[in-house]
């Protein structure tokens, strides 16, 4: 996995604050170089010999860090061991809230999936978030009760939702394909957790105290690819498993903008005597490029009715698509065609706008990319060397489904790397001593 800088706690003004914020620099050597000597992170983290071996015996009976069974032989001296993440004792969640389904990743503190687990969510009536809660519950409890059985103890968890998300409140702005408008969701799974039962808490009570993020699906996507690969300092995004959203990656973290909106490419207005998105504006990508109007296109059925099948059924849309142009369906060539014109007018938008390093393009967009690229890469030929464009990288994802899913279990432990009082927390609890 690359190497990637993940933000320290801020440094306040309190001991305790500069504290987290060094064993958070010695977390964070060890999640981006694996094990490690002492002399190694102390350069690293440009900390002295004395205060280094204190803050990695605390780390060490928070069980956030480990001693690694392979030792470092030096030409004089003794043999010394290396530290290593504990991935043996903390489980992060990453949590996929989709209409129909309810999907969770587990995984550890290095951030690798060990396990998906998928819910069905039976929602008569239609009836939003209400009708949903239920199923979030009953779909976080089953995961408490793999983490108990597996002895790990639940630290974070991140939660992806497709549509407008408000990072710093935590709050559901919209999800039209789930039907939901302004859900306090942080809350939500917080209060959940703050009421399972004792017998299936891993740790008894504690789950109150487990980190919470929300964040737009298309986010998580993003910080997976990062984490594959991208070598880009700024890099933007473009894609979705059904819908068109983004997103933005600035040196070492994800760009939330003033209320968590930033990187909505799937709703710039590239088209203004175009046809009404769904979202209420004119012209927006998602009115060229969403994957309800390419169908729309190749099939004939009417987009307000494809777009009724995104939540359930864009897997087959989009494999209906691909069949199509595989088999040289003209209707199906022209569309692709045409809509890899506008991917063009949106990448040129974006990097006028935002001038990254790279651009993304991946979800259902990566899966047609054999047929979109010619027609984008000759738009971008004709509109000139802008500035902006002259070093760009365009590069593909995968359209791997479970993205978003990879993406939230690295976001959920990188906050246990910015923010480790949460082992504290949740280890000593009231009336408990070490």
């Amino acid at each position: 996995m690359t190497s990637v800088s993940i933000p320290a706690l801020r440094k306040g003004g309190s001991v305790a604050d500069l504290r987290e914020s060094n064993l958070s620099l010695v977390l964070q050597a060890l999640s981006s170089g694996g094990a490690l000597s002492r002399a190694e992170i102390a350069k690293q983290c440009g900390l002295g010999v004395t205060a280094l071996t204190s803050l990695v015996n605390e780390l060490l009976l928070r069980r956030l860090v480990v001693e690694s069974t392979e030792l470092v032989r030096p030409t004089i001296g003794r043999p010394t061991s290396l530290l290593e993440m504990d991935t043996g004792h903390w489980a992060v969640l990453g949590i996929l809230c989709d209409r129909r389904t309810l999907a969770v990743a587990t995984g550890g503190l290095d951030g690798a999936v060990t396990d998906i687990a998928r819910f069905p969510v039976a929602r008569d009536g239609e009836g939003g978030f209400e009708t949903y809660r239920p199923f979030l519950a009953q779909a976080l409890t089953a995961a408490l009760l793999r983490c108990r059985a597996n002895g790990r103890v639940l630290a974070a968890v991140e939660v992806a939702v497709p549509g407008a998300v408000n990072r710093e409140s935590g709050d559901v702005v919209r999800s039209v394909l789930n039907g939901w408008s302004r859900v306090a969701l942080r809350d939500e799974i917080q209060g959940i957790l703050a009421t399972v039962p004792r017998d299936v808490a891993a740790h008894g009570p504690g789950t109150g105290h487990v980190l919470v993020g929300v964040d737009r699906e298309t986010n998580y996507s993003m910080l997976t690819h990062v984490y594959r690969g991208a070598t880009a300092r700024n890099l933007a995004y473009i894609g979705g498993r059904n819908a068109l959203s983004g997103g933005l990656y600035s040196r070492s973290s994800i760009e939330h903008g003033a209320s968590g909106l930033a990187g909505e490419f799937g709703h710039l207005v590239v088209d203004p005597e175009g046809a009404r998105c769904w979202c209420g504006r004119q012209g927006c990508v998602e009115t060229r490029l969403g994957l309800a109007h390419l169908y729309s296109l190749c099939t004939g059925l009417p987009e307000a009715e494809s777009f009724r099948l995104l939540a359930d059924s864009h897997k087959t849309m989009l494999n209906d698509i691909l069949a199509g142009v595989a088999g040289g369906n003209p209707r199906h060539l022209q569309t692709l065609a045409d809509a890899g014109r506008w991917l063009g007018i949106a990448i040129d938008t974006i990097a006028a706008v935002v001038n990254p390093d790279e651009i993304v393009v991946d979800g259902y967009l990566a899966r047609l990319r054999p047929y979109l690229e010619p027609g984008t890469r000759s738009q971008l030929e004709t509109l000139g060397p802008l500035p902006s464009l002259s070093k760009l990288r365009i590069t593909y994802g995968v359209g791997a489904e479970d993205g978003s899913l990879q993406g939230a279990v690295l976001a959920a432990r990188d906050t246990v790397i910015r923010r480790p009082a949460v082992a504290s927390a949740i280890e000593r609890r009231p009336g408990q001593d070490r």
